[in-house]
């Protein structure tokens, strides 16, 4: 895909989409003579110079491109499903393929480039140990003196040297810009940096061209809405638009920032919102559709393979990494959570400030009022009928509010990809991690839950895969997709039970299994039965009852559970406790349209 990619974006713009012009500037523009435009370049042209960068012929690459728009076709947004060899192997495209991953050489994790190669296991890691070790140095070396240093090393291991030319046509193979960038140091950081680092900070270029998102914790900790104790601060994940600065996404919950935390907050972002009948709003939550560009951060849930499949794959959209320890590069998101912070939340019962010398005496546990449903409303409120109609002034003269900017785009540029609302099931199951699983006699096991239909024993066999889709927040069923189709057949659990497991996550399952663990009823490895889930249930909702009084993580873990803790009124357990009423919620709202009135 990523070598036929180039091919794609062409079509997209001989079709007259603008967007894919900005897309092959930023991510093909080295397919670009000097001076050459891409409305000059032909398919033919691109081909001959994928085939010279990769090493692969172009009658290959033509193949390749046959292949995903005869499966485009048939399944409309899944062309790459055309690339998968019959034999069910996966992405690779002959059977004695290898992968020759070049690392950096000071950090082994960070995989520089990947090639395809054809050659006997013996000589990669001879092969990959020079390449990294010499020839991306400033050094410089020749390939000549690789190629001897790769003559050394394979008499050493007593083997035959693989021949010159083969050496030679790999070297070439490796991305010119990172061979640049190695040999060349800071002069090619000079060079590149603008380019690699710049996109949130450069102007974006129309409505959803780059999203920024990243997590923090809330200033301000929330109640139980049915016991009225502090359960803590929630933690929120926003996206935002960085062409009109209108927020794209919001997710809040106890979950720590995980892939799955980031599913949801794209979740949120791609679909119509519909709020403004739900909360009673001015205006609707008009941003929805998929971005060209996902800016984040370096931290592992932006990095995880799910976060990265799910973006480049499912979407068909890209991802780029902040520069690590440069949060400027994030900017626009970072004053986004300032603006919230100083125009709403620091104003709320229960914040927290920005640091203990702002509280002063203030006591926010004693003063919370808001549970977690009333922040997420109150967000809703402030962000669809203030923020996006205040004046920004990082925004032009002409359109300097979020809405108008964004219109303007839109007149421009048209509406981006969006997901109608019949097709709103089918993206969330796609938008769900994957795994690549066999269906054995046993069905499926995946965390230790086995999952069965007796509808699906067509396919039972000792080498086919299948892509297989799971939900970490109800682990009471999974997705497989059929055999050449794009449809997904649910499967329900059948040990433990799916009765058993409705509506419960994957940290609850975890917990469950810690206990009887605890209690040696489970042995290594063993899948726990039904009887064994239905005890083991009781027993951590008796143990987060007796914590729940004493500690806010309890809370907070049981919120993550889905425990309702029945205890007695607050009032009962602190004297002067206030018990949150529905008006004190309607108080707060008509005193911030008050405010929001007088301003205007």
């Amino acid at each position: 895909m990523e070598i036929i990619r180039p091919l794609v974006v062409l079509d997209d713009i001989k079709s007259g989409d603008v967007r894919a012009v900005y897309e092959f500037m930023e991510y093909h523009r080295e397919l670009l003579l000097e001076n050459e435009t891409v409305y000059d370049i032909t398919q033919k042209d691109i081909v001959d110079r994928i085939s010279k960068k990769v090493g692969i012929s172009g009658r290959t690459i033509k193949r390749y491109l046959s292949s995903y728009r005869a499966a485009e076709r048939e399944m409309e947004q899944k062309g790459e499903e055309g690339l998968v060899t019959k034999a069910g192997t996966g992405y690779i495209h002959r059977k004695d393929n290898k992968a020759l991953e070049i690392c950096h050489p000071k950090d082994p994790q960070w995989v520089l480039d990947v090639l395809q190669v054809r050659l006997d296991e013996k000589y990669i890691s001879i092969i990959k140990a020079i390449i990294e070790q010499e020839y991306l140095t400033t050094k410089k070396p020749s390939i000549t003196a690789i190629y001897r240093s790769i003559e050394i090393k394979c008499a050493k291991e007593e083997i035959d040297p693989p021949p010159y030319i083969t050496i030679n046509k790999l070297i070439n193979r490796i991305d010119p810009k990172i061979k640049e960038r190695m040999q060349e140091g800071k002069k090619a950081s000079q060079k590149y940096d603008p380019v690699l680092r710049g996109f949130s900070n450069e102007e974006a270029l129309y409505p959803l061209h780059i999203v920024e998102i990243d997590h923090t914790q809330l200033d301000v900790d929330v109640i139980d809405d049915k016991s009225g104790l502090v359960i803590g601060r929630p933690w929120i994940t926003l996206g935002i638009d960085v062409f009109s600065r209108m927020v794209w996404c919001m997710y809040i919950s106890f979950e720590p920032p995980s892939a799955n935390v980031v599913r949801k907050a794209i979740q949120h972002g791609i679909l119509f919102k519909n709020v403004k009948a739900k909360y009673g709003l001015i205006n609707e939550w008009n941003v929805f559709g998929i971005p060209k560009i996902f800016h984040l951060d370096n931290g592992p849930d932006f990095k995880s393979t799910a976060v990265k499949r799910m973006i480049n794959e499912t979407l068909k959209a890209n991802v780029r990494y902040r520069p690590v320890r440069t949060p400027r590069y994030g900017g626009t998101i970072e004053r986004l959570f300032g603006t919230l912070n100083t125009s709403i939340i620091h104003g709320w019962d229960g914040t927290r400030k920005s640091n203990v010398t702002q509280l002063g005496e203030y006591n926010p546990e004693e003063d919370a009022k808001l549970t977690l449903g009333n922040v997420i409303e109150l967000l809703t409120r402030y962000i669809t009928d203030e923020y996006h109609m205040d004046v920004h002034r990082g925004l032009p003269l002409d359109a300097n509010r979020p809405i108008t900017r964004y219109i303007d785009g839109l007149k421009q540029v048209g509406y981006p990809d969006f997901i109608d609302d019949s097709e709103e099931e089918t993206l969330k199951i796609e938008l769900l991690p994957t795994i690549i699983k066999r269906y054995t006699r046993d069905g499926i096991r995946l965390n230790n839950v086995f999952y069965k239909s007796d509808k699906l024993s067509n396919l039972i066999s000792t080498t086919k895969r299948y892509k297989v889709k799971y939900d970490i927040d109800d682990i009471s069923k999974i997705y497989i997709q059929l055999p050449d189709s794009t449809e997904y057949e649910e499967v329900l659990a059948v040990q433990p039970s799916a009765e058993q497991l409705e509506n419960v996550n994957l940290y609850t399952y975890k917990k469950i299994r810690e206990i009887l663990g605890e209690e040696a009823e489970l042995k290594s490895k063993r899948v726990p039965g039904t009887q064994m889930i239905m005890e083991a249930k009781m027993r951590l909702r008796e143990r987060t009852e007796e914590l729940y009084k004493k500690g806010r993580k309890a809370r907070a873990a049981a919120m993550r559970m889905n425990f309702e803790v029945n205890l007695t009124s607050p009032k009962e357990t602190k004297e002067g406790k206030h018990v949150p009423m529905e008006s004190d919620l309607i108080a707060f709202i008509r005193y911030q349209e008050q405010k929001r009135e007088a301003g205007k």
